[in-house]
């Protein structure tokens, strides 16, 4: 015969099931607690690593300022006002220091070609289009790039031939309009049609041109003395022309045009490949825009900053344009 369990016995089981759930209970939300401020700490040191890799890369930007207002300041004294790589402002650095390391390297913006000269006083500069049409085939890209970029700036809503206006994105999913203003990064090519297949989302085309075009206020000239091969042989209307040699034999240039008696100058060696009239309206032999670029490691952070630095006729430098990126 079962014995059935006795009030006292019921109530001793319950309790003992209810301390056990509370056991539970209490372990599973110190656990929960546990993991939060784990993951507080984590964050907090992120955010803290973060401010103070900012910080690094801000003291290599004045750094680099520095270094650019020395070399007007040596140029002044040597009465050659010109700029080229190998004058030192170019080298990379690389800072070490106790949990991390800043590298930084500074990049003549004006050796490239400067999207915005597409437009001058806000209608269409027909020469700068045909230079971009040629440094595009130079590039093996589609020359009809160059009236969509076009496009993307000019302030109306009228097609170029072979361009492309809100027409053509607001069709899209999602849907946006050209900008119809400056560019401010070159990044924003990937916007404009056809350098990103909607079906196949690739780069590699924006990649293809990004390092020889520059996004700088409207009228910056290139400079013959750090542009790449492909800029240089842009600047020949002979499209047949694929030796830079003759463009780049005596750099760096320190003279555009040679004055009467005196020789040395870019258009010395360029001979009949450029034009004159090119030469005087697009080409220079110095710069004011340069980008320094500036990577710290600082414990498990890794930040990179991106900074456009303008340097004025009197050796002011100054940050027109600062960004932080990924790579």
């Amino acid at each position: 015969m079962t014995r059935r369990p006795t009030p006292a016995r019921r109530q001793r089981g319950i309790a003992a099931v209810t301390a056990l759930l509370v056991v539970a209970i209490a372990t599973v939300l110190a656990t929960d607690l546990a993991w939060e401020l784990h993951v507080d700490i984590q964050r907090s040191e992120s955010m803290l690593l973060r401010d103070q890799a900012i910080q690094f890369a801000l003291g290599a930007e004045l750094m680099a300022a520095d270094g650019l207002r020395k070399d007007f300041d040596n140029d002044a004294e040597d009465n050659q006002h010109c700029d080229y790589p190998g004058e030192g402002w170019d080298e990379e650095i690389m800072l070490p220091f106790a949990g991390g390391t800043v590298r930084g390297k500074i990049t003549d913006m004006q050796g490239r070609f400067n999207l915005n000269n597409l437009l001058t006083a806000e209608r269409k500069d027909d020469e700068a289009v045909a230079f971009l049409q040629r440094l595009l085939e130079l590039l093996e890209l589609d020359p009809d790039f160059a009236p969509r970029i076009l496009d993307w700036i000019d302030p109306d809503q009228i097609e170029t031939l072979g361009g492309a206006e809100d027409s053509t994105y607001t069709s899209r999913t999602p849907s946006y309009r050209t900008a119809n203003t400056w560019f401010t990064t070159t990044t924003e090519l990937l916007a404009v049609d056809g350098f990103i297949d909607p079906q196949d989302p690739d780069d590699r085309l924006f990649r293809a041109l990004e390092r020889y075009v520059a996004a700088l206020p409207s009228g910056q000239k290139i400079n013959v003395n750090s542009a790449e091969d492909p800029v240089l042989l842009a600047m020949s209307a002979d499209s047949g022309t694929r030796d830079a040699a003759a463009l780049r034999a005596n750099r760096p240039y320190c003279t555009l045009l040679a004055a009467e008696g005196t020789q040395g100058a870019f258009m010395d060696d360029a001979g009949e490949l450029v034009k004159p009239e090119f030469a005087t309206r697009y080409l220079d032999v110095g710069s004011s825009f340069f980008q320094l670029k500036v990577l710290v490691t600082l414990g498990t952070a890794q930040l990179t900053m991106y900074s456009l630095l303008y340097r004025d006729s009197d050796g002011v430098v100054m940050t027109k344009l600062r960004y932080f990126d990924t790579k």
